[in-house]
């Protein structure tokens, strides 16, 4: 009978016990629970205190504006992009289409001419991500992201869907840089970069270029524009130190300097004279060319003339164009050789 009661008495306490260990868990996962939204609450706030801004994270409205026309925008890639900046995981994303009530109008009152468009409700956060130069104000007070908005909504085009280069414009970009590959390809890609941009230097040292040999062989050429940004000190003396290199040793140099730039990630003078020199540039000439600024006036025309025509404003950009039919294709910022292969492909149909 005694050995029966502290059976019970043992299996009583060992309930309690159980009882107790799960309040204890339950208590400190609620605990936890609490502790965690306040922590990102704090993290919000403290965010905003230590960079000086006055916008928290989750007040700021990202609006999306695309056109379900475009095949090639790449929309949905370029959101993803954008959440994984740290600062803008916590922001409200609203998404629009070109074709919804209010938006052509909202469009033309705010001078967006080219979509997809990215639209904040605010700038006022750290500027560490180097958006600050790529945002422009906008007539309702709200910011465009100028970065990779390259389809124009109101403009006419081929039945296949491409927009119509002049020959005259395209014969014009020809002659004023330097071809790379086949001068009889059937395709025309004309690229703006700048060699200080960390984008156009993730464009060259992806599998692009030598996928692009490897697919399209002879079918495709290359024209390099200098883009420099003027937020960018390297830019424009690499845009003249390339040029003035070509005037000695034509396109392979001019090329070849432009590769070991990206390659290396460097832009400044004394490493791409140094380079260039290896290359068999005179450097005595070299540096009065650079000095003198003898292509100043080739490099800023090369910028302002397709700025103007292609509302083109950031690095990198590339134009694909069907040298027969005329037809071309804008696409921004660093792609992947997938979205060069649909362009192409569409284009030599």
């Amino acid at each position: 009978m005694t050995l029966f009661n502290g059976c019970e008495v043992e299996k009583k306490t060992n309930n309690l016990l159980y009882i107790v260990i799960i309040a204890l868990l339950l208590v400190i996962a609620i605990m936890a629970f609490f502790m965690w939204k306040n922590f990102w609450k704090d993290w919000d706030d403290k965010w905003s205190d230590t960079t000086g801004a006055t916008t928290k994270a989750s007040d700021i409205t990202i609006t999306v504006i695309d056109d379900k026309r475009c095949t090639n925008c790449m929309t949905s890639e370029i959101v993803s992009q954008i959440k994984k900046i740290p600062f803008l995981v916590w922001s409200k994303f609203i998404e629009k289409d070109f074709s919804d009530k209010w938006v052509s109008e909202y469009l033309k009152d705010n001078k967006i001419e080219k979509l997809p468009a990215i639209i904040l409700s605010s700038k006022d956060f750290d500027d560490q991500w180097e958006m600050q130069p790529y945002l422009k104000e906008l007539a309702d007070k709200q910011y465009s992201l100028e970065i990779w908005a390259s389809f124009d909504p109101y403009a006419k085009r081929s039945s296949k869907w491409f927009l119509v280069m002049k020959k005259e414009v395209l014969e014009k970009v020809k002659s004023n840089t330097y071809l790379k590959w086949n001068k009889d390809a059937k395709i025309t890609w004309i690229e703006y970069s700048d060699l200080e941009c960390p984008f156009c230097a993730k464009l060259h040292n992806s599998d692009v270029p030598s996928k692009m040999t490897e697919t399209y062989k002879d079918d495709v050429n290359i024209y390099f524009n200098s883009f420099p940004l003027d937020f960018h000190k390297n830019a424009m003396p690499a845009a003249r130190t390339i040029e003035c290199l070509a005037e000695q040793k034509w396109a392979s140099a001019f090329y070849s300097l432009i590769e070991k730039s990206f390659k290396d990630e460097k832009s400044d003078k004394d490493f791409l004279v140094a380079e260039a020199v290896k290359l068999w540039a005179n450097k005595a000439n070299l540096e009065k060319c650079i000095t003198d600024g003898k292509y100043d006036k080739k490099i800023t025309e090369q910028q302002s003339y397709w700025s103007s025509s292609f509302g083109i404003s950031w690095t990198p950009a590339s134009i694909l164009v069907n040298n027969e039919t005329l037809e071309y294709e804008v696409l921004s910022w660093a792609v992947p050789f997938s979205s060069f292969q649909t362009a192409i492909d569409k284009l030599l149909k």
